[in-house]
């Protein structure tokens, strides 16, 4: 019989037959020269239901190979299925132990991390020959490890943000300022003062700085994080930032119009889900109020950013004047509730080049202005 009809028979798939061929597991008994085809006879079907019996037993092809090939004595057949049934009773065991372990906690929980929340507001010192662009290097376990080249895994600060401003008089821009000798770091969650030195070396400044990064928050100790200078120049952070284009003519959209409430914070808009809404999620971006003719009111914080001098709207778009960014938004209709999703450019985006992320809100119906 051809290989389609043998497959129908055997209830298995004709690219697993073809496999079997090729591994030597299973050949047909014959194969037409000049078509190519594949024939097996009737006798081959009870050898390919041992194959998936032994299969089904946790035998491997390589095993069953062994074991259909005629060539194993019984002794040593034996010797297989014996092996075969301890690594069995193995498993069993380990499941049960697997089963104790899961009924006995969550292990999805998150460990917690004790942030450092050191003083970064300190009284600046200068140092003139500091101030410009630097290129991150790498970060290292040492000077040693600097020296032969081994950096470690590139993560964080050291891949996706590749250089860091030193502005004049320590100006802070994104998480960074600094004062002479100190690198100053506040991202939000944790701040910290790491102390650095300054090298020359014959292709110019080199400064070596002694990060507190994750590592120092699990072991206490800090890593090297070498960068070298590429220009002394006198940057502003407004002028490292990135910049949208806010110059967008205003086109309607009646079906924004009206306050919305911030509900959630996502990294992806395909990570939201109404389930997942959290009673206590206190946002920094509370809520937004789209008024007539491209006007709108925001709450950050204790703040309320409004009038057409700091921001404005347009179909598909919040334009924040006062840092330059266009935010994308868009209204999504999830279990027949609408759900607004307004682009978040933070410092991460505007000077880390990292993407944005998502606040997620909904329609608040009892201070509706319109």
């Amino acid at each position: 019989m051809r290989i389609g009809e043998f497959s129908r028979a055997c209830h298995m798939p004709i690219s697993v037959l073809r496999y079997y061929d090729s591994c030597g597991l299973l050949k047909p008994v014959y194969i037409d020269s000049f078509t190519g085809y594949r024939h097996y006879s009737e006798n081959q079907i009870s050898v390919c239901a041992r194959i998936n019996e032994l299969k089904t037993a946790g035998f491997s092809l390589s095993e069953i190979k062994q074991l259909v090939s005629g060539s194993v004595p019984p002794k040593a057949i034996g010797a297989i299925f014996d092996n075969k049934k301890k690594q069995l009773n193995e498993t069993l065991c380990r499941l049960d132990e697997l089963r104790g372990l899961m009924l006995g906690g969550n292990f999805m929980e998150e460990a917690k991390i004790n942030f450092i929340h050191e003083n970064v507001h300190i009284p600046f010192e200068n140092d003139e020959k500091i101030v410009g662009k630097w290129e991150i290097i790498g970060e290292y376990h040492n000077q040693a490890a600097f020296n032969l080249g081994k950096k470690l895994p590139e993560e964080g600060i050291g891949s996706q943000n590749r250089e860091i401003f030193f502005l004049p008089q320590g100006e802070w821009y994104w998480c960074y300022s600094w004062t002479k000798g100190k690198l100053l770091i506040d991202d939000g969650e944790s701040s910290s003062v790491n102390e650095f030195t300054v090298e020359k070396q014959s292709d110019g400044l080199y400064m070596f700085v002694k990060l507190k990064s994750f590592d120092y928050l699990q072991t206490g100790r800090t890593t090297l994080l070498v960068l070298h200078q590429c220009d002394n120049c006198r940057y502003k952070a407004k002028d490292i930032a990135r910049k949208d284009n806010i110059s967008i003519p205003f086109n309607n959209d009646r079906n924004i119009l009206g306050k919305w409430k911030s509900v959630a914070f996502v990294q992806n808009k395909d990570d939201f889900s109404p389930e997942n809404v959290d009673s206590s999620f206190e946002p920094y971006f509370k809520e937004i109020d789209f008024l007539p003719n491209g006007e709108c009111s925001s709450v950050y914080g204790d703040e309320i950013i409004s009038g057409r001098h700091a921001q404005e709207w347009t179909n598909g778009f919040v334009l924040r004047k006062w840092n330059c960014t266009a935010c994308a938004y868009e209204i999504k209709n999830i279990d027949d509730t609408e759900y607004l999703f307004i682009e978040w450019k933070s410092g991460d985006y505007r000077w880390g080049g990292f993407d944005t992320d998502y606040y997620v809100f909904r329609r608040d119906y009892g201070r509706c202005s319109h």
